[in-house]
């Protein structure tokens, strides 16, 4: 029940972001969309590609190389596939899930704790972009404040996982600490799944490793911002690269927001106000926001449509189904709650 009162939550709060942007101007965002410049698609598909390869190189680099880049390629993007067009954002759970079907294969857990490194080294390279445009934009200090904030809590707890996956010992010790303060701990059966979580966070804690990490995640959001300038072309006359850094990173923190399947709503809602920020248009709301609104609909069905394509593509690579990575990444997360905790505490 709890997980349908979530949907709705987000289904609300999906509605109300798209009437809040188009209003009555309906109109005037389907003449923006008829004058667009769709040969721009082209360059953008193409970097967005490549940055789907950058981040399944860090993947791999994450996994120990344990597994082979291209297994991690469609993995990853069955995941956002899954992510795309179901609820409750269990394109995590299913990556988890597809890994330990591999042969050899690698722990549910090890993998989760990978993708909690992805998101929080994510974050670190969210406030560096963020403080780039700080420099050179009027950024609302709401933002970069929340942006600081995250970076900050990124980092310390990346510190924690390097120390931790360098002195198991300490892990441990401090985990049996609490449980016996907290005894309800217990029922989690973390002490069961350590050293599973502990590997996965292993790569961070060797400095060389941790150097190839930041490499390829730093290239990843190089090819994103790219692209988004690229796209940019197609209804701006005069784009700026400052303008595509901004969007993206309020893009990728609306997906903090409740919405539908997709990050409907909410990531629309980022763009237009990233691009009003920038200077590229005079209002936040209609009509002027017109191009905006056109521009982060065109960018969301093209991220959904490379995600459909890639998704379906590594389903057959790795001889599965929706239906089979529902039911494993279900299975995954039903029958053990430490398991959502790990992933969801960095959602």
């Amino acid at each position: 029940m709890k997980k349908w009162l979530t949907f709705g939550l987000g289904a609300i709060v999906s509605v109300g972001i798209f009437v809040a942007l188009v209003g009555s101007e309906l109109d005037a965002v389907q003449d923006e969309l008829a004058r667009a410049r769709y040969i721009y698609l082209l360059p953008c598909a193409l970097l967005l590609f490549v940055g789907l390869l950058t981040r399944a190189m860090r993947w791999h680099i994450l996994l120990d190389k344990r597994v082979n880049v291209w297994h991690s390629f469609h993995i990853m993007n069955i995941g956002y596939f899954v992510s795309s067009i179901l609820p409750f954002r269990i394109g995590d759970f299913a990556r988890a899930w597809l890994t330990s079907r591999l042969r050899p294969p690698v722990s549910g857990f090890t993998s989760l704790s990978t993708i909690v490194v992805e998101r929080l080294v994510d974050l670190l390279f969210v406030v560096l972009v963020l403080g780039v445009c700080l420099a050179v934009l009027d950024v609302p200090s709401e933002v970069t404040s929340v942006g600081v904030l995250m970076g900050t809590a990124a980092l310390v707890a990346l510190m924690t996982l390097s120390i931790f996956s360098a002195r198991p010992a300490w892990a441990k010790s401090l985990l049996s600490w609490f449980e016996r303060r907290l005894p309800i701990l217990r029922r989690l059966k973390l002490d069961e799944r350590l050293d599973h979580i502990l590997t996965g966070f292993a790569p961070i804690g060797r400095p060389k490793t941790a150097l190839t990490v930041f490499f390829w995640t730093a290239f990843s959001w190089f090819f994103s911002i790219l692209a988004g300038y690229a796209l940019l072309f197609m209804l701006f006359d005069k784009p700026s690269i400052e303008a595509a850094a901004l969007f993206v990173v309020l893009g990728s923190f609306s997906v903090a927001l409740p919405a539908v399947p997709g990050n409907l709503g909410p990531f629309e809602g980022a763009v237009v106000g990233g691009l009003w920020i920038a200077g590229l248009i005079e209002k936040a709301t209609a009509p002027e926001n017109a191009p905006a609104i056109a521009f982060a609909a065109i960018l969301h069905a093209l991220l959904i449509a490379l995600y459909i394509i890639f998704g379906l593509i590594g389903l057959y690579v790795e001889h599965t189904s929706v239906r089979q990575v529902r039911r494993g990444a279900s299975t995954l997360t039903e029958h053990d709650t430490s398991v959502k905790i790990l992933v969801e505490g960095v959602s």
